[in-house]
């Protein structure tokens, strides 16, 4: 491996464009030896761009980096996070992860949202579970109970991956949740 460390931020391409613009100022005369190991050093430690426009100023010109706004509907990395985080709480605290998120989270965001399916998914992994239990003691078959706990189990592991990829963590099951939350309705105006 090299004594550079390579960072995702810069293309391989977009490096070696640099250090030859770099090389062909060397050989130019335009800088000297020691400015261009200076230059060299600061585009192959480059993490992003900003960075690595920063060995060629004075070089050559440099376009500004259009700042762009993520698209509508496309949610922020943080909130697939918090969403994620939110649904994998219902493993270790059942339904009370959920509610406390809910109730900490601002109303109608994404976090708040998936709060919301994730405390859905645990009373209706409850009440399943409660079915389970009560066919296991009337038909004498404990397995039911042990398959209520497998689906619950994975339900939630399930519907976490689903939220931290930006999807609603419930998906198409969501219809058939206990004490889901229904989206307000617009009001006429």
């Amino acid at each position: 491996m090299s004594e550079y460390q390579q960072f995702p931020g810069v293309t391989d391409q977009q490096r070696d464009r640099a250090v030859d613009h770099l090389q062909a100022c060397y050989a130019d005369r335009s800088i000297d030896e020691a400015e261009l190991d200076r230059r060299l050093d600061l585009a192959l430690n480059a993490r992003d761009r900003v960075e690595l426009n920063r060995s060629l100023v004075g070089l050559a010109r440099i376009a500004p980096a259009v700042l762009t706004r993520p698209r509508p509907g496309q949610p922020a990395p943080a909130e697939n996070l918090g969403a994620g985080l939110t649904q994998l709480s219902g493993l270790f605290t059942w339904f009370l992860g959920p509610v406390v998120v809910k109730a900490v989270a601002t109303p109608g965001s994404r976090v708040w949202w998936e709060a919301s399916r994730a405390l859905s998914l645990q009373v209706t992994a409850a009440a399943v579970a409660a079915a389970a239990f009560l066919l296991g003691i009337v038909f004498g078959a404990e397995g039911f109970m042990f398959l209520a706990w497998l689906a619950w189990f994975g339900g939630t592991i399930w519907a976490s991956v689903r939220a931290f990829n930006g999807q609603s963590g419930t998906g198409r099951l969501e219809p058939f949740l206990l004490a889901r939350t229904r989206r307000p309705k617009q009001a006429i105006r």
